[in-house]
């Protein structure tokens, strides 16, 4: 009977340790392979695992489709996608881009109440991008720069709502790109 109590207090003992050293882990790019290694294409490339804000946020590559998805941790530590009220944090836009294109971009709601906003910014004098919907302006997204590439990245505590407007300016605030005929 000691041996059994021995046992399972060793077990639960060493249950613990291996949670708590998963839940320490940080994201990696292996996470992101990992994740998305049952899919029909395979995942090529990993651009980013960064913590923007609050979220853990990555950009990755499969042979078609630019991907940027917001990670979390599951019970036992292991990282997944992140999913809000039924909706996925996941968005893509294709790859490779179509040449003389300025940028790539897609939307997506998280949920109701959350959307977010990324492209592949692909002509280099683009200096600043502006997200508007009809009903919000959302100024400044952020731009990534990683592996050659540039990126942007929006998330908005607001729903999606159409029309939307993502502008890309130059340094001197000149509209480069504009998916709306500019008023």
């Amino acid at each position: 009977m000691k041996k059994f109590l021995i046992g399972i207090a060793t077990t639960a003992i060493l249950l613990c340790l291996f949670l708590i050293y998963n839940h320490n882990q940080l994201p990696t790019e292996e996470d992101v392979f990992d994740i998305t290694n049952n899919w029909s294409t395979q995942t090529e490339e990993v651009y980013l695992v960064k913590k923007i804000d609050e979220d853990w946020v990555t950009v990755f590559r499969s042979e078609h489709f630019i991907f940027v998805g917001q990670l979390e941790q599951n019970r036992l530590g292991y990282w997944k996608f992140k999913e809000e009220g039924g909706g996925s944090s996941l968005a893509s836009t294709y790859y490779p881009p179509e040449q003389d294109v300025d940028l790539t971009w897609a939307a997506s709601a998280i949920d109701e109440e959350m959307s977010q906003y990324f492209g592949q910014i692909i002509n280099p004098n683009i200096q600043e991008i502006k997200v508007k919907t009809e009903k919000d302006t959302f100024n400044n997204a952020l731009i990534i720069d990683t592996n050659g590439k540039r990126f942007f990245y929006k998330k908005s505590d607001a729903p999606m709502e159409l029309p939307i407007n993502i502008r890309g300016n130059s340094e001197s605030e000149d509209v480069i790109y504009s998916t709306l005929i500019e008023e």
